[in-house]
């Protein structure tokens, strides 16, 4: 099973310099960052690192990821954001679960004591809220619907 690292940057400099460098490098067949236009030496700091880079065409991350899946060689995909959001030391645990057959397994920002640094009181209602009709719908058990740490076949 190979698994690829999808690293979403948008002028994430601050975080490629303190959040990557803690990545664990040979959990991951391929690590490629996918940006969405950095100003601010992102690109230049991930070349440097020696990471794939694609650079999306067109704006919003759903259409940076459809643009950047033919680049893939994994068989397992695991999206990550290095802005605080996705703890890096929770990956080898993220790519074990995988091992183990499942088809998605997501790290929640909210699950059990933890907590979203950076949310406000409107922004952690609506995840609240989002979350609330994806489970009420679909009949699901999550906790943080709307996260971008995951990873899936």
């Amino acid at each position: 099973m190979k698994f690829t690292l999808v690293v979403t940057t948008m002028n994430e400099i601050v975080g490629m310099h303190e959040i990557m460098p803690r990545v664990k490098r040979d959990l991951f067949d391929q690590i490629i960052v996918l940006d969405g236009g950095s100003t601010d030496g992102t690109l230049e700091y991930a070349r440097k690192q020696g990471y794939e880079i694609y650079q999306q065409k067109r704006r919003g991350l759903r259409l940076g990821y459809i643009e950047m899946y033919p680049h893939i060689r994994g068989d397992v995909i695991v999206t990550f954001s290095p802005d605080g959001n996705s703890v890096p030391e929770l990956l080898p645990e993220l790519v074990a679960k995988m091992k183990e057959g499942f088809d998605m397994v997501t790290v929640s920002r909210y699950l059990g004591s933890a907590k979203s640094e950076d949310d406000t009181i409107l922004t952690g209602l609506g995840n609240s809220a989002f979350t609330g009709i994806v489970n009420l719908l679909f009949g699901g058990k999550y906790t943080d619907s709307l996260v971008i740490y995951r990873a899936y076949r």
